[in-house]
Formats: C-alpha cells, structure tokens, sequence
C-alpha cells in the first residue's frame, strides 16, 4: 500500500499508519512503536506482545502430517495452538513433538478430545546468535563421533547422533521462528538459507552414520575423506564467525578437489558406493551453504 509523506515543521513528515495493522497490534494514541532500518527498507515494530492463535482440526486426511503441521505452525510464530479431535494416542505424539522441536511451548491444557500448546518460555530474540553459534558447534560434535567410529569401524553412537540430530533441529526451528515473528536482522533471507543448509549437513552426517551401520568395509580412502569434510566444513565456520572471505574461496577451489575430482573418481573403487556418494553430498552442502555466507559479507560493506 502507498502512503503520502506530510511535512511537518522542522523538516520531518508524518504517515498515516494502518487501521488494521494499528488494530491487530492493540495500539491507541500515545503507544510508542519503533523504527529500524533494513537496507532500503523502513520497519515499524510494536513493542506490545501480539500472540497469535490458531485452531488445527485433526481429520483422516491430517493426522499423518501432526508433526509437519506443529511445526510449520511454530516457525510462523504462533503463540497458542489449539488442537481439536485428537485421541489418547495423537495426544501422546503431540507431547512428543512439542517436547523434542517446540523450544519454549509447553501442552497447558489436555481434555478428552483436545489439547493446547503455548509459549510460556520462549527465548528472547537477543538469543538468536548464541543458537546459531550451537547449530554450528552441534555438525562438529556429530563430525567426531563420526570419525571416531569410522576409525575403530564400530558404529555404537547412534543414539547420541540421534539426539545431536534432535537438539539441531530444535534450535533451527526456533532461529527460523525468530526470523519470522521479530524480523530484525538486516538479511533474514540469507539467514534462512544459512540455517537450511546447517539442518540439511546435521540430516546428512546422520543418514551417513546410518548407512555406515548396515557395514562398512574398512576403506581407509573412505575415512582420509572423512577427515577432509571436517577440515571442509571448519572453513565454513570461520568464513562465517571470523569474517574470512578467504575461507570460501578455499571452500570453492576445493571443490574441485572433492567432490568432482578425487570422491567422484574414487567410485569406480570402492566397496562402500553408498557411503561415499554420502560423503559427496556432503562437501556439496558445505559448498552450496558457504553461498550464503559471502552474500551476507558483500552485503553488509553496502550498508
């Protein structure tokens, strides 16, 4: 929608704001909103709480998508999730759900044939880069367990990596939730993508992991590639904690390196085709993830 500028004395102009977005955030004359700039962009923000609430009717047709439905519903920064026609059963797999991804909801009130999930202890938005920072940090602990057990071909972590796994997706849903509901970083899009890539390695190592266990033959080219993806995915984590441009344009060389040249040649060889063309999808991600992290640099020497 467009609105006139009105100037006023002294040089400043005045907008009209909207009825219905003024309505929705429960503001009258005197309530203070604030402003920040985002590039090219002015933002207004309430500093009054507005919680959001939806009503999801679970059918025939729904109850096999509860997970994926909570979830969404959570990342779009819903504060009150009323859920109607459930059982015993569904309501046990909501508990579940709510307990494992939902960062801050609690289930606060359950009857016979309904339950409520709410935000009672959210993390503020001032948390977001100490989470991201363990998003990071949770890829190299699960890097760890991994090589260890590549070395000793010994696969009895997989509950750890499981619950590494859980815990990465927990924060990710809420960073991406933040990004959503505060919308106060300058690039929220790079952000997104940065977190997509983050969840897509931790889903990787994992499935990784999986295939290891169902054998592995012991194939030490197999595990110097290992050692070369962690050496891979550190330059990732400086080129975004440090700042180093440096460290994706190596990520970018490399790639060469790994995953056309040496992992890519390496299959006609290899008596684990599955995991190695694991470990390429791997040094893939890293590559794709680290884009976003150079954008992110280049964008804010514009600003």
């Amino acid at each position: 929608m467009d609105r006139k500028l009105i100037k006023q004395g002294g040089g400043g102009f005045t907008i009209y704001l909207p009825k219905k977005w003024v309505d929705e955030k429960g503001l009258t004359g005197g309530d203070k909103v604030n402003l920040s700039e985002a590039n090219t962009a002015l933002i207004v923000n309430s500093s009054k709480p507005v919680r959001k609430e939806k009503v999801v009717e679970i059918t025939k047709e729904n109850k096999k998508d509860i997970k994926t439905i909570l979830t969404h519903l959570y990342r779009n920064g819903f504060d009150i999730i009323h859920i109607k026609e459930t059982t015993k059963t569904i309501q046990k797999e909501i508990k579940q759900i709510t307990e494992d991804l939902l960062l801050g909801f609690e289930i606060t009130e359950t009857t016979e044939g309904s339950c409520t999930l709410e935000n009672l202890s959210e993390p503020s938005e001032t948390k977001y880069s100490v989470l991201l920072r363990r998003v990071f940090l949770i890829i190299r602990e699960t890097e760890k367990l991994v090589i260890a057990d590549f070395q000793k071909n010994s696969f009895k972590h997989e509950a750890d990596i499981a619950e590494l796994r859980k815990q990465q997706d927990k924060f990710v849903l809420f960073c991406k939730r933040l990004l959503v509901k505060e919308k106060y970083l300058k690039n929220s899009f790079l952000e997104w993508e940065l977190l997509k890539f983050l969840m897509h390695i931790e889903h990787a190592y994992y499935y990784l992991y999986q295939f290891a266990m169902e054998g592995f033959s012991g194939d030490k080219t197999i595990i110097t590639f290992i050692k070369n993806l962690q050496s891979y995915f550190g330059l990732f984590y400086d080129a975004h904690f440090k700042n180093d441009k440096d460290a994706i344009y190596q990520i970018d060389d490399l790639k060469t390196k790994y995953q056309l040249g040496s992992v890519m040649k390496y299959f006609s060889q290899t008596k684990d085709p599955l995991i190695l063309s694991q470990i390429r999808e791997l040094f893939r991600l890293v590559q794709i993830g680290a884009s976003s992290v150079l954008s992110k640099l280049y964008g804010e020497e514009e600003v």
